[in-house]
C-alpha cells in the first residue's frame, strides 16, 4: 500500500526486534527478518513492548494511519522498548482510536542521516555566451567536472521530506546518486550559462574564479536538489572547467581579447614613452640651472665647512685653556684647605693647653686656700670647736675637689677629642687595664659613655643610684648599676670611725645665750 495508505488488514504481531542492519541505504522499511518490503501485514502492525534499536547516524520514523500523516521520529543512538511515553503521537492513537489495545498499525522506516555523501558529476560541452555587448557574437563551449556533497539533516521536517520524496520503497545510496546526476547535468548547464550575466564574470576568466563559481552553483540548485531527491545540497566543488579550444567561437574570442590586450599594452607603453620624453626634455632644460646651483651649493658647503673647522679649533683651544686654569685653581684650593686644617689643629691644641693652664691655676688657688685652713678659727683655746669655720673649710674643700674633678674630666675629654680627630686611640699604659665605659638610662634619656670616675661623681652628686639602668659592651641586656660587680663598690657605705670625744669623751655645750 502507499506511504500513508495502511489499507491492509491488521494481522497483529508478536514482540519484535525493530532494527536496521543495512549499510547501503537512504531509506529502508522495517519488516520481520527474511521478508521483502510490502509483502506482509506484520510490517504494518507493531506491538508496544517490542524492542527498538536505532544506531548512530540513523533515524526511525513511525507513520500512523488515519492521522493525516502524523509521525514520530526517534534519533539514534537509541535502544529501548516501544512505549507510549516515548512516542507522544502513539499515546494519543492507543488512547483514542484503539482504546489502549495493541497491536497498533504503524509503518517503521529507517533514514540514513549520512553527512557529506559525494555525488560526482560531469557536464559535457555546452554553449556559453559572454555577457559583454562587444563579445556577444563570440560564444564558447564549456565542459565542467566536479562533485556535489549532499546530506539529510537530523531534523524531523527534513527526514519527513526525504521519506515523502521516495515513498514506501527501499532506496539505496546508488539510486540517490543516479537521480541527482541526471538532474545536475541540466541544472548546471543553465546556471553556468547565466553566470556571466548574473555575476559579471568574464567567461575567459572562469578557471581563475572556479571557487566562486562552485558557491554560485550551490546557491542556485539546492532547492531543485531537495525537490527531486529529498536531500540537502551542502556544497559544490568544481574540479575543472574546460573550453573547446578548437571551436571557432573560442579562437575568435581569444584573438579579440589578446589583440585588445595588446592594444591596451601598446597604448600604455606609448604613454610611458611620452612621459619619459617629457621628463628627459625637462631635465635637459634644467641641466644648466641644476649644474650652476650645484656649483654654488658646493662653494657654500666648502665655506661652511671651513668656518666650522675654524670655530672647532677656537673652541678646542679655549677648552684646553679653561681646563688648565681649573686644574691650577683646584690644586691651590686643596693646598689652602690643607694649610687651614693644619692651623685649625694647632689652634685647637693651643686652646686645650690654655684651658689646662687655667684649670691648674684654679687648682693651685684651691689648694692654697685649703692650706690656709689652719689659720681659720676652728675653735677657741678653751676646747670649744668653731662649727662655722669647719663648714666653710669643708665647702671650700668640696669646691676644690669638684673643680679638680671637672678639670681632669675636661682634660680627658679634650685629649680624647684630639685623638679621635687624628684617628688614633692610645693603648692602656703598662700594668693598667683599659677603662670600661657605661651607657646610662636616666629618666628615659640615654647618657654616655661614662667611665668609673664619672659614675662615682654622679653617685656622690645624687644624679644616679644603684637602681639606675646601665649597659656596657659584653652585657646581654641593661641592668641596675648596683647589680654590676665591677661597680658594686660605688654603693657600699664607707666605715666611719668617729673621732675621740674631747675631755675624755665628755661634751660641754657652749653657754646659753643671755636672756
Amino acid at each position: 500500500m502507499g506511504l500513508f495508505g495502511f489499507g491492509k488488514k491488521n494481522e497483529g504481531g508478536l514482540m519484535d526486534a525493530i532494527r536496521c542492519d543495512e549499510t547501503d541505504f537512504l531509506i529502508w522499511k522495517w519488516r520481520p527478518a527474511g521478508q521483502a518490503a510490502n509483502t506482509t501485514n506484520k510490517e504494518n502492525a507493531i506491538r508496544t513492548g517490542s524492542s527498538l534499536n536505532v544506531r548512530p547516524g540513523q533515524a526511525a520514523v513511525f507513520l500512523y494511519p488515519n492521522t493525516s500523516g502524523q509521525y514520530d521520529v526517534i534519533m539514534g543512538p537509541y535502544n529501548d522498548v516501544v512505549k507510549t511515553d516515548n512516542m507522544p503521537i502513539l499515546a494519543n492513537i492507543i488512547g483514542a482510536a484503539y482504546a489502549g489495545g495493541t497491536p497498533f498499525q504503524a509503518e517503521v522506516y529507517y533514514i540514513n542521516l549520512m553527512k557529506g555523501l559525494e555525488v560526482p558529476f560531469t557536464v559535457r560541452y555546452f554553449r556559453v555566451v559572454p555577457a559583454e555587448p562587444q563579445f556577444k557574437t563570440y560564444d564558447v563551449r564549456v565542459a565542467i567536472k566536479g562533485s556535489l556533497f549532499v546530506e539529510v539533516p537530523a531534523q524531523p521536517e527534513f527526514i519527513k521530506r526525504c521519506l515523502e520524496t521516495w515513498g514506501s520503497n527501499d532506496t539505496s545510496l546508488e539510486q540517490l546518486s543516479e537521480k541527482i546526476k541526471t538532474m545536475l547535468a541540466q541544472e548546471i548547464q543553465q546556471v553556468i550559462a547565466n553566470a556571466p550575466k548574473d555575476t559579471g564574470i568574464f567567461v575567459m576568466h572562469f578557471n581563475s574564479l572556479i571557487g566562486e563559481l562552485g558557491k554560485y552553483i550551490q546557491a542556485r540548485i539546492w532547492e531543485e536538489v531537495a525537490d527531486v531527491s529529498g536531500v540537502f545540497a551542502k556544497r559544490v566543488v568544481l574540479s575543472s572547467i574546460d573550453f573547446d579550444e578548437e571551436s571557432e567561437g573560442y579562437q575568435r574570442l581569444k584573438r579579440v581579447t589578446e589583440d585588445r590586450t595588446f592594444i591596451v599594452d601598446l597604448e600604455q607603453e606609448k604613454n610611458a614613452l611620452l612621459a619619459f620624453d617629457i621628463q628627459r626634455k625637462t631635465m635637459a632644460t634644467d641641466a644648466n640651472i641644476r649644474n650652476s646651483s650645484a656649483a654654488r651649493m658646493a662653494d657654500m658647503q666648502l665655506d661652511h665647512q671651513e668656518d666650522m673647522l675654524s670655530r672647532m679649533r677656537e673652541n678646542a683651544d679655549f677648552a684646553q685653556t679653561m681646563q688648565t686654569k681649573m686644574a691650577a685653581q683646584q690644586a691651590s684650593m686643596m693646598n689652602e684647605a690643607a694649610a687651614h686644617r693644619t692651623n685649625l689643629s694647632s689652634e685647637t691644641a693651643y686652646i686645650g693647653a690654655h684651658q689646662i693652664n687655667v684649670q691648674a691655676d684654679v687648682m693651685k688657688t684651691g689648694l692654697s686656700n685649703m692650706g690656709q685652713m689652719g689659720a681659720m678659727n676652728l675653735g677657741g683655746g678653751d676646747g670649744h670647736m668653731n662649727p662655722a669655720g669647719m663648714m666653710a673649710s669643708m665647702m671650700m674643700g668640696t669646691a676644690v675637689a669638684g673643680q679638680m674633678g671637672n678639670m681632669m674630666n675636661n682634660m680627658g675629654n679634650t685629649m680624647n677629642q684630639q685623638m679621635q680627630a687624628q684617628g688614633a686611640t692610645p693603648p692602656p699604659m703598662p700594668g693598667q687595664q683599659a677603662a670600661v665605659s657605661y651607657f646610662l638610662n636616666v629618666n628615659g634619656q640615654q647618657f654616655g659613655p661614662c667611665d668609673a670616675n664619672s659614675l662615682m661623681q654622679m653617685v656622690q652628686g645624687g644624679q644616679i643610684n644603684a637602681q639606675t639602668m646601665a649597659w656596657t659592651q659584653g652585657m646581654p641586656q641593661w641592668a641596675p648599676l648596683g647589680t654590676i660587680p665591677a661597680l658594686a663598690a660605688l654603693f657600699q657605705a664607707p666605715q666611719q670611725t668617729p673621732p675621740p670625744m674631747p675631755n675624755g669623751g665628755g661634751m660641754t655645750p657652749p653657754p646659753m645665750p643671755a636672756q
